[in-house]
């Protein structure tokens, strides 16, 4: 079904009327309202920086049109270093709230989770049988341009069509009948406003919101219920409500000093961040309940939602940002190799296995160092010659693996494949990785005109000899030597595409141990011998575990590390010294920081 030219362009009108392009969210409760704020500065670098400014306030739109969270013109955003300021090296603690942003948009994971979710449109035959995302811009929480503002009314349109034209998809959305004769229509479309409106906007739909919907069902000339209903469909999905996470409560925490959330507010943070998707019903009992107001009781729904297997959402898209494994990142390489039959379907179920990987050890109640040493696989038939095991799976299927020669996600193909080279593995790649970005040892990028450098001449008998060779003198000796090639070193058992190995391709045996740097401050170094003893020692390794504990923050908070956000990293980091502490409890003890309930803006 397609949406009568009339009907859109009254739809359009309305919307328009009451989102003016360059809006990066909105404020208030009444109708939509336009103007553009201005961009607020970021706040200054260094340990001790001031907040971004804010924007100034846009001016009022003049349309009624359809009901959104709208009142007055979108704020700025603020700078991102927050009230303590992003931080050079090591972030140290100073108590304070960091200033954010007010209008996030959702991002294209979350747009297309929702929209399964609640529509169960997965792919779009009108876009390729892709992704409604893929009509998105890329993701985005600057200002909203004609560009991706085209994309979202596109993405909208083609949507709310696949919907109506397919029964058990349409039953997800409206459960009753809007072509039915008298009032029975009109109080079809009235409730599915109220009951699905809540769900996309994440807070109860208004008695002004409802009537500004229903005006779809008064335009001349007059519209069939079906068309009324894929109208207001597509009215949702183009609100700013749905689109943006408005945080704008405006009631003062005595405490910090701080605005409160709203408990639709808090309900969507807890929701966005661990399911990439809106709260769920008891979620949703909760904030109507006013229940969401103290720590203890987001914990507990916290607790609650991450041992649903929906938590695998932030399992997968946290890590993969941790972990930070794909081509065209810092230290990457490959993701094709000339040896063995890898093909790009080897890969693809690599990285498939990581994210079954990461979503097992957070829901199944794994710790940090399960990360490193934990021997559980996800394996297809792809993948199984290069593990040593049997398997004709086509999906990622979970087994153990040689404890011994597989523990955690460094041992596995996906990572070691990466780093490396088409036909020769990479010492130098894989330690870089694991020095700065697990360890999180500084070393520093190379200069360019060194990365084209080969080793000298000469009769090597494995490839960690010629690497040896290659960063032996100035200037590469001092990082090379001490800190990136020893734990890559260490990972020479495992050849350019992740196979376990004993004899280097240039026929000589492989020598796996190395002396490892674990901290600089104070400097720790151990005699290493094996990759298992190598994880296990990175899973109780102090500065791995407050790294970790510092992304997830940076991550769930969307802004860079910095010196308030500090003071939570240090009690989570704390507790991850424990070794019976899980990931999944570390993840509820982040939403206890005061910056989760409360928020501020730059000056």
């Amino acid at each position: 079904m397609q949406m009568t030219r009339s009907i859109r362009q009254g739809l359009v009108g309305l919307l328009v009327a009451g989102v003016a392009v360059g809006c990066t969210g909105t404020a208030g409760g009444g109708h939509v309202t336009g103007g553009s704020g201005s961009t607020g500065s970021p706040g200054a670098a260094g340990s001790t920086g001031t907040p971004g400014t804010a924007g100034t306030t846009g001016s009022p739109g003049t349309g009624g049109g359809i009901v959104m969270t709208g009142g007055g013109g979108t704020t700025g955003n603020p700078g991102t270093a927050g009230t303590g300021s992003s931080c050079v090296g090591a972030c140290v603690c100073m108590k304070g709230i960091p200033a954010t942003s007010q209008v996030p948009r959702i991002t294209r994971l979350q747009y297309d989770t929702v929209v399964k979710e609640l529509l169960g449109v997965t792919t779009l035959a009108s876009a390729n049988n892709l992704a409604p995302s893929s009509l998105l811009a890329e993701d985005s929480s600057g200002p909203l341009t004609d560009i991706s503002w085209n994309g979202y009314l596109s993405a909208a349109e083609k949507i709310a069509a696949a919907v109506m034209a397919n029964a058990t998809n349409k039953a997800k959305y409206i459960s009753c009948d809007p072509t039915a004769a008298g009032t029975a229509g009109t109080t079809c479309l009235q409730n599915t406003i109220m009951t699905f409106g809540r769900k996309m906007f994440r807070r109860p739909v208004t008695t002004t919101e409802v009537t500004s919907f229903m005006r779809f069902n008064t335009l001349t000339p007059a519209h069939t219920g079906n068309d009324v209903a894929e109208a207001i469909l597509y009215a949702f999905l183009a609100s700013p409500s749905f689109i943006a996470v408005p945080e704008l409560g405006q009631t003062m925490d005595t405490t910090t000093g701080a605005l409160q959330l709203t408990p639709y507010e808090v309900a969507t943070r807890l929701s966005f961040l661990i399911w990439n998707s809106v709260p769920d019903d008891m979620l949703n009992a909760e904030a109507d309940g006013n229940r969401l107001a103290t720590a203890t009781q987001i914990r507990t729904q916290a607790i609650r939602m991450l041992q649903s297997p929906k938590a695998a959402a932030v399992a997968t898209t946290f890590h993969r940002s941790y972990s930070n494994i794909a081509i065209g990142t810092p230290w990457t390489n490959n993701s094709a190799h000339t040896i063995d039959n890898y093909t790009s379907a080897t890969y693809n179920a690599a990285m498939a296995e990581l994210d079954a990987f990461f979503a097992d050890v957070v829901v199944g109640g794994g710790t940090f160092a399960d990360l490193f040493t934990s021997p559980t696989g996800f394996v297809t038939s792809a993948l199984a010659p290069i593990y040593g095991v049997t398997s004709t799976a086509t999906t990622p299927t979970k087994m153990a693996l040689d404890a011994t020669k597989r523990p955690g996600f460094l041992t596995r193909v996906a990572f070691l494949s990466t780093f490396a080279h088409e036909a020769t593995s990479s010492p130098i790649l894989r330690g870089a990785f694991i020095t700065q970005r697990v360890l999180a040892i500084p070393v520093g990028d190379p200069d360019p005109k060194f990365l084209a450098m080969t080793p000298p001449a000469g009769d090597y008998k494995t490839n960690r000899e010629a690497m040896e060779a290659l960063t032996m003198g100035a200037p590469c000796n001092g990082c090379h030597t001490t800190k990136v090639n020893p734990p890559g070193f260490v990972l020479e058992r495992f050849n350019a595409i992740g196979a376990w190995q004993d004899t280097d391709p240039l026929m000589g045996p492989i020598n796996s141990t190395a002396e490892v740097t674990f901290s600089t401050v104070p400097e720790v170094k151990k005699t290493v011998t094996s990759p298992a003893e190598l994880m296990a020692e990175i899973a109780k390794t102090p500065n791995a575990q407050r790294n970790y504990a510092e992304k997830f923050v940076s991550f769930a908070a969307g802004r860079s590390p910095n010196s308030n956000d500090a003071c939570i990293v240090d009690q989570l980091s704390t507790s991850m010294a424990t070794p019976t502490y899980t990931l999944a409890s570390m993840m509820a003890d982040y939403t206890q920081a005061d910056s989760f309930r409360v928020r501020t803006l730059g000056n």
